[in-house]
């Protein structure tokens, strides 16, 4: 459509500076080294909108076809959008463990189930991408590959984002808490992806409704991401969490703890002769004395 051109140039222009004010305010909030994934996440980012950037402009500096360009711009943002997954996955979880810290027994059975379910959502979605009898030309086999990894990642995204909305309160967090801020911009970026995968079935022109939805989503949760960071965190978010006595999720920590421990053992010796013998003395003392 020739109305979404300047509507993705725009966001074209503006994406990178806003990844890039999103990693500052990630480092001036102090949240780098407890959230390492997500700062590599910003930054793989910043770099790719920079790359992607300069293929949009190669035009101008070499001769080259509509193809090739649109050809390199796509394996281009897929290959980095693997990394960039990657990162998701390990983001997704620092986002849980910190939610998880008042209840440690459910948060080490959550991240098993969490790896898990990846895993066989993984290994689901590319067994439905290979059909096999079915013959596909390259491009068309790496677009129905990427567009399912897609998928299974926007659907960890949104479950995340589905868990802090339910359980934000019960966990002693609040809706202001810059760990629901992160899971709500990751929401709103699998809501674009999963209608972009919709939409797209192969490669097709760079500036589609498709990826209008796509960049939309993109950068309206890299906002959303840089202003919770910026703006401050209330002061209940940032002391020590601790539950109500009477939280019924104390009663399933204990019980998630209690699974997998192996129960405790006591050692018993063997019985020793010296007792055995002094049982026979007194049986025949009282012998002898009804005897007597």
């Amino acid at each position: 459509m020739i109305w979404t051109k300047p509507l993705l140039h725009l966001l074209v222009d503006i994406e990178p500076w806003l990844n890039f004010i999103a990693l500052m305010a990630l480092l001036k909030a102090g949240l780098s080294r407890r959230f390492p994934a997500m700062r590599i996440y910003l930054a793989l980012r910043c770099f790719t909108d920079v790359a992607l950037f300069f293929i949009l402009q190669e035009n101008h500096f070499i001769a080259v076809s509509v193809r090739t360009q649109t050809l390199t711009y796509i394996y281009a943002y897929w290959s980095l959008y693997v990394l960039g997954a990657v990162a998701i996955f390990f983001a997704l979880q620092e986002i849980f463990k910190a939610v998880m810290e008042p209840v440690p027994g459910l948060q080490r059975l959550g991240l098993i189930a969490f790896r898990w379910v990846s895993v066989a959502s993984v290994v689901i979605l590319l067994a439905m991408a290979v059909r096999p009898g079915q013959r596909q030309g390259t491009d068309l086999f790496l677009a129905t590959i990427s567009l399912q990894l897609m998928r299974c990642v926007s659907i960890l995204e949104i479950c995340l984002l589905a868990y802090l909305a339910l359980s934000v309160h019960s966990l002693g967090r609040s809706f202001r808490g810059r760990l629901f801020g992160l899971g709500l911009g990751f929401g709103l970026e699998a809501a674009g992806e999963l209608i972009f995968s919709l939409m797209s079935s192969k490669p097709g022109p760079l500036w589609s409704l498709a990826n209008l939805f796509l960049m939309t989503a993109g950068t309206a949760a890299v906002m959303v991401w840089a202003v919770y960071l910026f703006l401050p965190e209330p002061a209940e978010e940032r002391s020590a969490i601790t539950l109500p006595v009477t939280s019924p999720l104390l009663r399933w920590n204990d019980i998630a703890l209690a699974l997998g421990q192996r129960p405790a053992n006591v050692a018993l010796g063997a019985t020793s002769s010296a007792f055995f013998l002094q049982d026979v003395e007194q049986v025949v003392d009282k012998l002898l004395t009804k005897t007597q």
